[in-house]
């Protein structure tokens, strides 16, 4: 009975550190770190076995005017680049090419997919079009780009069209958003984007 309490002692002592060590490394998964995140929603894809994260002012669907960053990690803990998703929205076609801006009064060019077949989508519905751009944000230009907008304070985009252009300026809540999302990864990461 000694030996049998002893060793229950021992093998305690032992599987302690081992058990906390893992419900540690369970609440450092990205998943767990993102739920920690003020102000970033998740939805979950069951289907594609992924959780898209968001910035809660960033609208619920993309038939309006849009420009927001995200990002996924899987059910297995694969976290996705960066996305940038950008929307025109209006009541008559743009045909849009490509977008680029001007951040307090610097030229910018913002990253976006424009190839002929995998480029700007569109659709329409009820009286209204919706053109978009979803891009992920990979390469050191494209994220020095978003450093660059991160730390504006003014930013106008330019939709070109075929034959004609659509400017919009981007809110604060929206320049908000960015950088709160940008922080939201970093978290999930541990580490500066770059």
């Amino acid at each position: 009975m000694k030996f049998t309490i002893a060793l229950a002692v021992i093998v305690g002592f032992f599987m302690a550190p081992v058990a906390s060590r893992a419900e540690q490394a369970k609440q450092n998964t990205p998943k767990a770190l993102a739920k920690t995140v003020k102000g970033l929603v998740g939805v979950h894809d069951a289907m594609r076995d992924i959780t898209w994260y968001k910035n809660s002012t960033s609208p619920k669907y993309d038939n309006t005017n849009t420009f927001y960053l995200y990002f996924g990690i899987t059910d297995d803990q694969v976290l996705t680049p960066l996305r940038l998703n950008i929307t025109y929205a209006s009541d008559s076609w743009l045909f849009v090419k490509s977008v680029w801006g001007k951040a307090d009064g610097k030229k910018i060019e913002i990253p976006q997919i424009s190839a002929p077949i995998s480029g700007w989508e569109r659709d329409n519905g009820s009286g209204n079009i919706w053109e978009w751009s979803d891009a992920p944000i990979e390469d050191a230009h494209d994220i020095a780009f978003f450093r660059q907008l991160a730390l504006s304070k003014a930013v106008t985009l330019r939709f070109e069209g075929q034959q004609y252009y659509s400017d919009r300026t981007l809110s604060g809540a929206q320049l908000q958003a960015v950088r709160d999302v940008i922080s939201a990864y970093e978290v999930v990461t541990a580490k500066p984007w770059q």
